[in-house]
């Protein structure tokens, strides 16, 4: 079990938000399935994510991610009212982690993909859109006639099934621009899929990570492929700490072999 002491320390972040925060009129969840090394089917994992769609704004996100903040959040507040021999200590160690990491926060025409490297959060626009195909298939589940999509995320071919009988133009990740809301979504080789498990009205306030390092989609990449190239020289330039020589190997294996990434 690691105990963190809380520091209090100054550093400088861009606060993203101009303009008020608006509520979600609803929520969906996703069955989000994926695996966290492409060269190992044995590292799937299964997670619940949401998307928080309001008027003019939307939140994807892990579930499980959301559920953290929010007891992290009331941890520290109790740890700061409830010191112990002068200390205040605060210990995340037994609140679950989301292993699905990225946020993707839509506000009108644009789209902003948050994601973190060695604990830092970074934040930077999408300059990927999918110019979708629609083709002329469908099936039906429940009633519902689903449609179907292809298009070119990057470096994936990724298909999309909608539902024009839900005319809102949404979905998971940055899988949006549809004339429906996306029931269905997966990579040609399956290294994710998510699937429309539920969606109900809820009101809940669409806010995204604040505390952040905005920066651009070639910078952030650049930096994640020095991290897991280097790991543990990347933890020595952040804190000065060096990591010991028996888990140098291991801790770079670890980090090298979390390689699904959407983007």
């Amino acid at each position: 079990m690691k105990k963190f002491i809380l520091i209090i320390c100054l550093i400088s972040y861009r606060f993203i938000f101009s303009q008020e925060l608006e509520y979600s009129n609803i929520k969906c969840n996703y069955l989000t399935t994926f695996l966290t090394d492409t060269t190992n089917i044995n590292t799937k994992k299964e997670e619940l994510t949401g998307l928080w769609i309001g008027k003019n704004s939307s939140l994807f996100k892990s579930d499980q991610k959301a559920k953290y903040d929010s007891l992290t959040k009331e941890s520290t507040k109790k740890s700061m009212l409830n010191p112990i021999n002068g200390k205040i200590i605060i210990d995340f160690s037994k609140i679950p982690r989301a292993f699905f990491k990225p946020e993707v926060y839509k506000e009108g025409n644009s789209v902003k993909i948050f994601d973190k490297i060695m604990g830092t959060n970074y934040e930077y626009e999408s300059d990927q859109k999918i110019n979708w195909t629609l083709v002329d298939e469908t099936k039906i589940i429940s009633t519902y006639k689903f449609r179907k999509a292809i298009g070119k995320y990057r470096n994936k071919n990724i298909t999309a099934w909608y539902t024009e009988e839900v005319p809102i133009s949404e979905g998971p990740y940055t899988f949006k621009g549809l004339p429906g809301l996306v029931v269905e979504a997966y990579d040609d080789k399956d290294f994710f899929h998510f699937t429309l498990i539920k969606l109900k009205n809820q009101s809940e306030l669409i806010a995204p990570i604040r505390n952040i390092i905005s920066t651009d989609y070639q910078k952030f990449l650049k930096k994640r492929i020095e991290f897991q190239n280097d790991p543990s020289g990347a933890y020595f330039m952040a804190t000065g700490k060096t990591v010991p020589k028996d888990d140098v190997d291991r801790v770079t294996k670890m980090h090298r072999t979390n390689n699904n990434h959407l983007d």
